[in-house]
């Protein structure tokens, strides 16, 4: 792919992000394909939502600095919301797919979670600093080794098999769960274990991925989708997550972000009766 298309669909994704603030959804048309579609993240939106017209809708449903303010009909200070988008293009340029998922704000969590996610342990990353630091220059070599440790990880997510982590970690990684906060996991060890209780109730049996890396920075970015079963509850899940890694100047991960969707046994014990059905 050309740096000529590239820089093109890096500024088409700049432009829909900005539209939660501009609020000029009419500039959805040349950005996006009249099928568009974004996916649900089972927490602030519980259903797809097709075609541009729909996509418009819920724009501008949005307050227009991009974040929910009101609470109880009081103005509150904005939310600060991290999230991590994934945009699949058309042929001829257009956004064709997005899968966007978010923390929720201030107002959401009032109205929506049982007990609001406590995001204090995770660092307020900045835009403007996090492309950096950078450790080598973009060659095919770093590029295929920053891929070849994305799809490890993928890996021990798609097997179970701790034990690969040893290859591509960090000694001290830190796993920031992005959606449902608490104190992140610190320590290779303390990732493995975790793995390895997931997998006591946790049975995929369809798992697929996507895998980008900037190779003249430290990251990496995971797209996953998984089918299974939940094995102490019976339940069938299908649901997805997004990552980003960020490796060390040894080009071992040295922090992991993540998103999923929520699991459906976990989803009474996270929203309110009402929230769980809601569209928005």
């Amino acid at each position: 792919m050309s740096s000529d298309n590239v820089s093109t669909m890096l500024s088409t994704t700049q432009q829909i992000e900005n539209i939660f603030v501009s609020q000029r959804v009419e500039d959805l048309d040349t950005l996006a394909s009249g099928k568009v579609t974004l996916h649900k993240d089972s927490i602030t939106l519980n259903a797809d939502i097709q075609g541009i017209d729909n996509l418009k809708k819920y724009y501008q449903a949005e307050p227009k600095d991009g974040v929910f303010t009101k609470l109880d009909d009081k103005e509150t200070a904005p939310s600060r919301c991290l999230s991590i988008f994934m945009y699949t293009f058309n042929s001829d340029g257009k956004v064709n797919d997005i899968k966007f998922l978010r923390q929720p704000s201030k107002d959401e969590m009032a109205r929506k979670f049982v007990k609001s996610p406590d995001y204090s342990s995770i660092p307020k990353f900045d835009r403007a600093e996090f492309s950096a630091p950078k450790y080598w220059e973009p060659s095919a070599e770093n590029t295929k080794k920053l891929h070849a440790a994305a799809a490890a990880f993928n890996e021990v997510w798609k097997s179970g098999d701790a034990s690969i982590a040893d290859k591509i970690l960090d000694k001290d990684v830190t796993d920031y769960n992005l959606m449902f906060g608490g104190e992140p996991k610190t320590g290779a060890e303390e990732f493995k274990k975790m793995i390895t209780g997931v997998f006591k109730i946790w049975s995929p049996d369809q798992v697929k991925c996507s895998i980008a890396v900037t190779s003249d920075s430290n990251k990496a970015f995971i797209y996953w989708a998984s089918h299974g079963e939940q094995t102490d509850t019976h339940q069938e899940n299908h649901f997805y997550g997004l990552n980003l890694l960020i490796f060390n100047e040894k080009g071992l991960v040295k922090e992991i972000l993540g998103f999923r969707q929520p699991l459906a046994s976990e989803r009474p014990q996270l929203l309110k009766a009402d929230a769980q059905t809601a569209m928005t």
